[in-house]
């Protein structure tokens, strides 16, 4: 609470946008050196607990680690970061999901369809490029399994980050913007092809 509460004041009070925020960052972890890796990774591990864009952070990556360590240190810190995000959804959302379900039938109905194939679920979502710090809070007060969440995170964030640090990459080589847009369809595609199978295997069992 205090962090959370620190870092919304310092931005309301610094006068500096997000994407200034981001500059500031990226001299920061240059700055490091042999460290800075880890200070990345630090930094986008806990972003979740003030809705940081990680779609800022991971260009980043691209911009300071090339494509290939841009996308590993990414794919640990925003992983870790979906996980602190389920935790606290988890152990903090609970007690609000049982308080405001006795007084609407939309959170029950919603802690079901989130239970009923949480694997996928988060899969879909996390494909479909939905909000991905509201997807790790909901999942964690829907109680879905912690092994399905972080399984669904792992493989269906790699579309997307890819998309993202190439292009942080593109800012030294424009071509990467061509592998970005490709990849950034091929999360969308994915996601869609999901749904129609899953439909389909609905049916054909009904």
């Amino acid at each position: 609470v205090v962090m959370v509460s620190t870092a919304i004041y310092y931005y309301l009070t610094s006068g500096i946008s997000v994407h200034e925020i981001a500059g500031v960052l990226r001299k920061f972890i240059l700055k490091h050196g042999a460290w800075g890796p880890i200070l990345y990774v630090a930094v986008y591990s806990f972003r979740s607990l003030i809705f940081f864009p990680a779609s800022l952070l991971t260009a980043i990556s691209g911009l300071l680690f090339g494509p290939l360590y841009g996308l590993l240190f990414s794919l640990v810190g925003e992983n870790i970061s979906g996980n602190i995000s389920f935790v606290v959804g988890r152990y903090f959302g609970s007690s609000l999901m049982k308080h405001f379900g006795s007084k609407s039938k939309l959170i029950p109905s919603l802690e079901c369809k989130f239970r009923e194939n949480g694997f996928m679920t988060v899969l879909t979502l996390r494909l479909t490029y939905f909000h991905f710090d509201l997807v790790g809070y909901l999942s964690g007060i829907c109680n879905i399994r912690q092994r399905d969440f972080a399984l669904g995170t792992v493989i269906g964030t790699i579309p997307g980050l890819t998309a993202f640090v190439l292009l942080g990459t593109a800012i030294t080589d424009a071509k990467n913007l061509i592998l970005a847009f490709v990849f950034f369809v091929l999360g969308w595609t994915l996601s869609i092809w999901i749904k129609e199978r899953e439909q389909l295997k609905s049916l054909i069992s009904a």
